[in-house]
């Protein structure tokens, strides 16, 4: 069991407290210690994707205890190109907030930088629903804070509308675990993909209603139609930097749907037979086409990219 795999979460946790403890009124220090972050995470990103490009898929067990009982992780292809394209994208947000002087124009930015690169970084390497939902919850928490960054009227007052729209999510997200781990007893991908298949059809209303509400949960992470109208906004008006981190946070949701929905839930079980043809494909074909519609019509540059954002997640 290699330890390499729970980098990207541990030393983005590490850096984040070091740096609102030792470096808090030093921006010059925060800025070196972010980058030479950002720079080692992507040389640790590097190493798991070649270690995973061979089709081996990589498993961590914290504490060694065994799944359903312990926090996994688990490395494969797809897991570790997220974490790599996040740390790339990561470096020139970061470059950027520095050569503009985005970084000084409030307080612990880096900090929660950090925080928010710990919970993508965390979502997209899980082996386990709850901890899914808790590395959403640390990025979405480090994303209200960068998403008033430097402040302003508008930004605030986009703010709450995000963090509205999130909190519902995230109360929906409960709701739907609490009722898997009620049917299953279990909230590991891998221990889930197993025991759905065992229920019998006449016990299956507990599970559909909880493949449902996950749906609409990832749908709203990923800004799917009809739940996408908080986005065009909330971006719109987030300073640039943090927008375009922003970015990969809904392909955080997209990436939730893929695991979910061919792991847990994959198209040929009966259990949810339907809700992937019924409900995923044309909700995401109208995203693709609103999105783009929304790119042509949009008068402002801020706008055309969030609308570009939300057409590009019908696509994937």
């Amino acid at each position: 069991m290699t330890h390499w795999l729970i980098a990207p979460v541990v030393l983005p946790a590490m850096l984040a407290p070091f740096i609102v403890l030792a470096a808090r009124f030093h921006i010059g220090i925060q800025r070196v210690f972010s980058i030479v972050g950002i720079l080692t995470l992507i040389a640790i990103s590097l190493g798991l994707v070649w270690e995973t490009s061979d089709g081996t898929i990589m498993l961590y067990q914290l504490g060694a205890w065994a799944a359903p009982f312990g926090i996994v992780l688990v490395g494969d292809q797809l897991s570790t190109m997220m974490v790599l394209l996040t740390s790339v994208l990561a470096l020139c947000v970061l470059v950027y907030a520095i050569s503009s002087g985005w970084d000084d124009r409030g307080w612990h930015f880096h900090a929660l930088f950090q925080f928010q690169l710990m919970g993508i970084l965390g979502a997209f390497l899980t082996g386990d629903l709850f901890n899914l939902f808790v590395f959403f919850e640390v990025l979405l928490i480090a994303s209200y804070g960068l998403m008033i960054h430097a402040g302003g009227t508008k930004r605030l007052r986009a703010g709450v509308q995000y963090v509205l729209f999130n909190l519902i999510g995230s109360t929906l997200f409960l709701f739907a675990l609490g009722a898997i781990y009620a049917e299953t007893g279990t909230l590991n991908m891998a221990d889930l993909a197993n025991r759905v298949t065992l229920i019998s059809p006449e016990e299956t209303v507990g599970i559909r209603v909880a493949a449902v509400l996950l749906l609409l949960v990832f749908a709203l992470k990923a800004a799917l139609v009809p739940l996408h109208f908080w986005l065009p906004s909330s971006y719109a008006e987030a300073p640039a930097p943090v927008a375009a981190l922003f970015a990969i946070m809904t392909k955080v949701g997209a990436y939730a749907i893929i695991r979910v929905y061919t792991i847990i839930f994959p198209p040929d079980l009966e259990v949810t037979s339907g809700l992937h043809d019924t409900w995923l494909l044309p909700a995401a074909l109208i995203s693709l086409s609103i999105g783009m519609v929304g790119v042509l019509a949009a008068k402002q540059f801020d706008r055309l990219v969030a609308f570009s954002i939300i057409g590009s997640m019908g696509m994937v």
